[in-house]
């Protein structure tokens, strides 16, 4: 529902420009990005939280955007769409446990679970508001929501391993510079991504929860027409 009213507003506020005063923009953003994820796995899948690990992962992203701006007041307006155009590997953990059942036989053995998070079509709606300071010169805030395809893939000592297809959703919130070179641009912008929690049920009904959050700074270059 929240997603659905920020997309009625940002086309709200696309609708309210006026068509020959729309500027168009296309370019291409340089991210480095912090993925900080917890992950909990309750063994039982009962409610409870039997382990938990924290993860921090560093990755560069390239992105794809288009923008549609227009002068509203004294502020720059701008709707826009972006695009990650290649798979990034958002999580990945590994730990030992000891297999459960295994015990139970008399012959216990361990090993390593396993678990990653592939993320593709990673699109962003975000609507962009700022005001010059200087000359050619804008700072802005941005706020947005995001989703993507996730592929889920776990491997447990102790159940069958497990491939899923997830959505993963989020919201965006940031603030940036940009700085217009004639009908060229470069933006340098902080935001942080909070996704919503994705979860997988092993066949032996353990539920591993991840819950990512990520911090980036982006350099982006694009042109206006």
């Amino acid at each position: 529902m929240k997603k659905t009213i920020f997309a009625l507003v940002a086309l709200l506020s696309l609708l309210a420009m006026p068509v020959k005063a729309v500027e168009k923009s296309i370019g291409l953003s340089i991210a480095l990005s912090t993925v900080d994820s917890k992950v909990t796995d309750d063994i039982d899948n009962n409610g409870s939280v039997d382990t938990t690990k924290n993860i921090s992962n560093d990755v560069g992203i390239p992105s794809l955007f288009f923008e549609l701006s227009n002068q509203v007041g004294r502020a720059n307006l701008s709707v826009g769409l972006d695009l990650i155009p290649v798979d990034a590997e958002f999580d990945s953990r590994t730990t030992t446990q000891s297999s459960v059942k295994a015990k139970g036989d008399g012959a216990a053995t361990s090993g390593q679970n396993k678990g990653t998070v592939d993320v593709s079509d990673h699109l962003t709606l975000y609507v962009r508001l700022g005001t010059e300071v200087v000359e050619d010169t804008e700072v802005y805030i941005v706020a947005g929501t995001v989703s993507a395809d996730v592929e889920a893939d776990v491997q447990s000592v102790s159940s069958t391993n497990k491939k899923v297809g997830l959505d993963l959703d989020g919201d965006k919130l940031g603030v940036g510079v940009k700085r217009s070179i004639g009908s060229a641009f470069i933006k340098l912008e902080y935001a942080e991504v909070d996704y919503d929690p994705i979860s997988v049920v092993t066949s032996n009904s353990t539920k591993v929860t991840a819950d990512m959050d990520t911090e980036q700074v982006s350099l982006s270059f694009g042109k206006s027409f």
